[in-house]
């Protein structure tokens, strides 16, 4: 079954600044439902500490179809979901994965993501591990992982920092072009210009502050 994505949902109610409204869309539940056949089991492609991954299906205004990834959060009314969802609405480059849209329905927080698995080559360690990569294609690779790199510290009002590059956070798509992905662990730096200050910086990504609420709980 496919969910057509015709644009914004009514914002009645809202939880959320209507700048985040206006970077990305806001799903409905029945919509999230429909795109993933009412969070089909077979649907699932992923499932970590902080949500069910599943594989959901859109359709354009032109008819076309495209996947996306559909991550339901565990926690209810979970403040990560916000978090996550204000640091990758504001992300706008080639290689860096996108966020489609985002649904936040009484107790039940989404992200819709761009899918990346089924149209693409994998997670660049799957590469290295088999061996096969020329030293051409891994030096375009780092290229393009640097450039996603540069735009998160350079190319945006407020610095992100990822905090979690590995070969497993970088995502190649059919043509082999990388995205930095798993921004969980990021966190905000100093706005554009200014002086840095690390110790004051705040946590942006889920498991970030999920990780800084654990500190607090141990201590």
């Amino acid at each position: 079954m496919f969910l057509k994505c015709v644009g914004k949902s009514s914002t009645s109610g809202r939880q959320y600044p209507t700048v985040i409204e206006e970077l990305c869309t806001h799903f409905s539940l029945d919509d999230v439902r429909k795109s993933t056949n009412n969070f089909d089991d077979k649907r699932v492609i992923g499932n970590g500490g902080s949500g069910i991954v599943y594989k959901g299906c859109l359709q354009h205004n032109d008819g076309s179809d495209y996947a996306v990834e559909v991550k339901r959060f565990h926690m209810l009314e979970c403040k990560w979901f916000k978090k996550e969802v204000e640091l990758l609405c504001q992300l706008h480059h080639p290689n860096c994965v996108s966020i489609v849209g985002f649904c936040n329905h009484k107790k039940v927080s989404i992200v819709v993501y761009e899918y990346m698995s089924n149209m693409s080559n994998g997670s660049l360690d799957q590469h290295l591990e088999e061996g096969q990569l020329s030293w051409k294609k891994r030096v375009e690779i780092c290229i393009g992982a640097a450039r996603g790199l540069h735009y998160l510290h350079a190319g945006l009002k407020r610095t992100i920092i990822h905090r979690h590059i590995n070969p497993s956070s970088i995502l190649l798509d059919d043509k082999m072009h990388p995205k930095l992905s798993s921004f969980g662990y990021s966190i905000l730096g100093a706005h554009f210009k200014e002086k840095p200050k690390p110790k004051q910086s705040i946590y942006a990504g889920s498991r970030a502050l999920c990780y800084e609420d654990a500190k607090e709980v141990a201590i």
